[in-house]
């Protein structure tokens, strides 16, 4: 290694920045990090629900939640993005559970896949191109990171459902989400 790059010093993560501003209690590091996340997030919640208004009121939450959590985040265990994506990913998959068990309390059939899949009737072209944007970066990932991180943020299986479904060992399972989500990651961002 040379001495020039001993000297530089290490590259700040702008996301890491105004998480850790956020958990400080400033407001306008926080309204940045909503700008500069809001769309990639607001894509993962509408993929789940389908429906305008449901992604919209769980993006809320969701940001609600890293106003009130932000402190809690380390930086060692995942990217911000993903940290952030996966507060999201749950608050949306917690809704769809919700509405699983009240069609289940009413006895009515609960939602089935193709209910899940109904395209939204007026889909924004920045969520159209973000969608694109995921679907590109998918089949860029092995057949295997590919079916389990659909099955999981699209389909809303948890880590040891997709196991019983793809009946693989649970890390293995995790290590294909962990692995293709740090591939998208970088996907997207290029």
């Amino acid at each position: 290694m040379d001495l020039a790059r001993q000297s530089l010093p290490p590259q700040s993560d702008p996301l890491a920045d105004l998480l850790a501003a956020t958990a400080r209690g400033d407001r306008q590091a926080f309204a940045e990090l909503y700008r500069l996340t809001r769309g990639r997030l607001y894509g993962i919640v509408l993929a789940l629900l389908r429906q305008q208004e449901a992604a919209e009121d769980v993006l809320q939450e969701a940001y609600l939640a890293v106003w009130r959590t932000a402190g809690q985040y380390q930086p060692g265990r995942a990217p911000v993005l993903v940290w952030l994506m996966a507060i999201t990913r749950h608050r949306a998959i917690e809704m769809l559970r919700q509405r699983r068990r009240r069609a289940a309390e009413v006895h009515a059939e609960p939602l089935d896949e193709e209910a899940l899949q109904i395209p939204d009737p007026q889909p924004s072209l920045s969520v159209d191109h973000l969608a694109h944007a995921i679907q590109e970066c998918l089949r860029r990932l092995s057949t295997d990171q590919s079916q389990a991180i659909g099955l999981a943020f699209f389909h809303g299986l948890s880590h040891e459902e997709l196991a019983a479904r793809l009946q693989t060992p649970l890390g293995t399972v995790k290590s294909w989400v962990r692995r293709g989500l740090l591939q998208l990651k970088g996907c997207l961002e290029s």
